[in-house]
């Protein structure tokens, strides 16, 4: 059956719309990409690892690695997703790793970085999604992102934890909802100024010819709110 030309000009709109989005500033918004189920389903295998092998890592952010199952695989899959990751790497993009970072109420600062380390490329080599799995308020602990810094073919400044830069913007997330970066982009997460932590996935792609690195390897560390004792991002 034809669809109604309407809703097929509509779709196209929006294509073209997050396409512009993607190119121009370096990141998409994606809400409810997860409904009720799947967040559900995540969460439990978030619990099924804490209750396995323990939290990860000292300090104030919780990471828990090695989720499985039917929902995790729903994330890498889900076609919204897929589409906007394979525009910025191309088809068939390698996947990286998925993970849970959830800052306690006062930590989760961290410079701003760009998930490539190196000279920026010609092609953009890697691709992340932060998928919330709780409702996160700009002043929770949100992803701030620093819009076209994905094509200034320079590294982000060092000096950045809890410094708001020119421009910048903290992306607040309903859970279930996810925002797309280019992984050249410079982003960070922001201190949790909240009462509550702040769960969310970390999903990482790569163009299957980078020889990139992952965000484990180049994001900053994060810092605490009354120490100076730091924690691995």
């Amino acid at each position: 059956m034809f669809r109604n030309p309407v809703d097929v000009d509509a779709a196209s709109t929006r294509r073209l719309a997050c396409v512009i989005t993607l190119d121009t500033d370096g990141y998409l918004l994606l809400p409810d990409l997860l409904d009720a189920a799947a967040l559900a389903g995540v969460r439990a295998a978030m619990q099924d690892v804490l209750d396995r092998d323990g939290p990860r890592g000292p300090g104030g952010t919780l990471h828990v690695d090695d989720l499985s199952g039917p929902a995790v695989e729903a994330v890498w899959t889900a076609p919204d997703l897929v589409a906007a990751v394979e525009h910025v790497l191309g088809p068939g993009p390698g996947r990286g790793a998925l993970h849970v970072r959830a800052p306690h109420p006062g930590f989760g600062a961290q410079a701003l970085h760009a998930d490539f380390a190196g000279p920026p490329p010609p092609e953009p080599q890697v691709a992340v999604a932060i998928v919330a799995l709780v409702d996160v308020a700009e002043d929770g602990g949100a992803t701030r992102v620093v819009p076209g810094t994905h094509v200034w073919n320079r590294s982000a400044p060092g000096d950045t934890v809890d410094r708001t830069w020119p421009g910048e913007r903290r992306i607040a997330l309903r859970a279930g909802s996810a925002v797309v970066l280019n992984g050249h982009l410079w982003h960070s997460g922001t201190r949790n100024r909240s009462t509550v932590r702040r769960d969310a996935l970390q999903v990482t792609w790569r163009r299957v010819t980078a020889l990139a690195r992952s965000p484990s390897s180049t994001a900053p560390p994060d810092t605490a709110a009354t120490s100076a004792s730091e924690e691995m991002a």
